[in-house]
């Protein structure tokens, strides 16, 4: 047995010794939500290289070190390193993830040089930010090797990072949404970021000190002022974590200092080891108490929408509808995107085969026709009124329109030029937007920042340049937003596969929820993956409950909540 399945069984074997706690057997029934960062530490310990090893044990041995590095500031690593390649060798530059299923290859080349070859689960940037990797993707690299002085076979040359397993990776990283602040300072806004757990903390604060990601710069903003640093490391103790800014911090108004505490207590409060935050400028508290209403995801209980018989219907209960209105002389609605008015009486949608975009109220029966068009893609509505389409044959641009004030425009999208967009959904902040397009028959899933005209009723300005994201799907007929950092996505994650539900995470890892109601075309969504509705093709609606499909709707062609 190799030393990299070594590890991996003993990793194994650890992980389900942690499991083992005793099962309660009394006591109140309670609903929790799990954390990707609350499960025990794996302990990897690290073997120096052996006298007389080989090219390929030398290299096996650096990829078992480096595994461990992160215990052990990657000391033992470098000692399979020469001295100029241990000096210059770069750990966290980027993390390779691969499958717990796989183990890393290696075979010497003609040259000499050793080559590790694994498939690609994803990797993390120095900045913390997650890429998924497509399902065939693979990691190569290589490495030189040369004798010492003492004879023995080391390192001399190779890329800057470290391979990780899944398991590994999930429990040596934390998990870390970088909060900043929407476009009106309304809510807060996640930037997905994975650090090293030994630091996650100082490494969060710097990253909010840094700014958030550059796909998106344009849809938020901070409080915390230029120039403000760490005086010191955020040292997280007795779920205390102390942190100390320097005085550029005070150069902040009052007002901006409370949005800046607020934005390092959510960002440091996602973590299980924080249950609070002391935060002081040069050792001394800003005197200033944090913004106490800052939504993360800025969403409440609503009912479910649809359309019936062409018009416009809610969801009382199971098996009951109440219509909101005609769908009004030779309108037929395909497709219905509901407001977050508190009066839920405000609606969007397509109709006539999508030839037509209309906004209307359907308890005042007052009708808005936007636009017309050739194949308009369903609306999606965002929290500051605006109704988003465009064209599923895109030419550059979606359309958004304002029905209380009258106003429809154009926002230039180039990077989608030439595609056929397939789905869109603003997040529940009004920062972002998914986009789903298929370009060459490949289907996309992006998300980009929006940028608003905070002074003039949030006026969507334009898109920024987008990220790909979910990038393990092949295949995706739908998509809704459920958190500040994840998507529900109907779709496949393979050729052939069976459609299912999969959670797509905004700059991290997908994974596969549960397979939808049989024959499932269509999903919305609210506040997690239990919130999620699928409609059939048999126009039946179907929602979650338990580890089963409950019928609350049918002879319905469209379902949404708001959004």
């Amino acid at each position: 047995m190799n030393r990299m399945r070594l590890a991996a069984l003993v990793a194994a074997v650890l992980l389900a010794l942690a499991g083992c706690a005793e099962i309660p057997r009394s006591g109140p029934v309670d609903r929790v939500s799990p954390s990707t960062n609350s499960e025990p530490p794996i302990g990897l310990s690290a073997q120096p290289p052996a006298e007389g090893a080989t090219p390929e044990q030398i290299v096996n041995g650096f990829l078992l070190a480096s595994q461990a590095g992160l215990d052990d500031d990657f000391s033992v690593a470098r000692e399979y390193l020469h001295a100029d390649a241990a000096s210059n060798w770069k750990p966290l530059a980027q993390v390779r993830v691969y499958p717990n299923s796989q183990n890393i290859a290696l075979n010497t080349l003609d040259s000499g040089a050793v080559r590790a070859t694994v498939g690609a689960h994803g990797s993390v940037s120095s900045q913390g930010i997650f890429t998924e990797a497509a399902n065939d993707a693979v990691s190569t690299s290589e490495f030189s090797l040369a004798k010492n002085a003492n004879g023995q076979w080391r390192i001399v040359s190779l890329d800057d990072g470290i391979f990780l397993s899944e398991n590994i990776f999930s429990q040596k990283f934390a998990e870390i949404p970088l909060y900043f602040l929407s476009s009106d300072s309304s809510s807060l806004v996640a930037d997905l970021r994975y650090y090293p757990k030994k630091s996650f903390a100082t490494n969060a604060i710097n990253g909010l000190i840094s700014g958030p990601s550059q796909w998106l710069a344009d849809g938020v903003h901070t409080a915390i002022p230029a120039g403000t640093q760490l005086t010191k490391t955020v040292d997280v103790a007795n779920g205390e974590a102390s942190v100390d800014l320097s005085s550029q911090a005070l150069s902040a108004s009052s007002s901006q200092q409370a949005l800046m505490i607020a934005q390092i207590r959510h960002t440091l409060g996602t973590s299980n080891d924080v249950r609070s935050v002391k935060l002081t400028v040069e050792g001394s508290p800003p005197g200033v108490d944090a913004v106490k209403s800052l939504p993360s995801y800025p969403f409440g209980s609503y009912p479910v929408s649809v359309v019936s018989n062409g018009a416009p219907a809610t969801v009382l209960k199971a098996g009951e509808i109440q219509n909101k209105g005609r769908g009004g002389g030779n309108r037929h609605l395909d497709s219905i995107a509901a407001s977050y008015q508190a009066g839920q009486s405000a609606f969007a949608a397509t109709a006539n085969n999508a030839t037509q975009l209309f906004a209307f109220d359907a308890e005042k029966e007052t009708w808005w026709n936007v636009k017309e068009g050739r194949n308009l893609l369903s609306p999606s509505y965002d929290s500051s009124g605006w109704i988003w389409s465009g064209e599923r044959e895109n030419g550059g641009s979606l359309i958004v329109a304002n029905p209380s004030v009258g106003r429809e425009k154009a926002v230039g999208v180039p990077w989608l030029r030439g595609a056929k967009v397939r789905d869109i959904a603003v997040s529940r902040d009004g920062s972002r937007i998914v986009v789903v397009s298929e370009l060459a028959g490949t289907p996309t899933i992006q998300v980009a920042a929006i940028h608003r005209n905070a002074d003039s009723d949030d006026e969507p300005m334009q898109l920024g340049d987008p990220m790909t994201i979910g990038q393990s799907m092949v295949d995706v007929t739908d998509v809704a937003w459920i958190g500040p950092t994840k998507i529900a996505v109907l779709g496949r994650a393979s050729a052939g596969s069976d459609r299912a539900l999969y959670s797509v995470k905004i700059g991290g890892p997908s994974e596969r929820l549960m397979a939808p109601y049989t024959g499932a075309v269509a999903i919305t969504a609210g506040r997690d993956e239990g919130s999620i509705i699928v409609l059939t093709d048999k126009n039946v609606a179907y929602s979650r409950e338990g580890g089963s499909w409950r019928a609350i709707a049918s002879s319905v062609t469209a379902v949404a909540l708001p959004g």
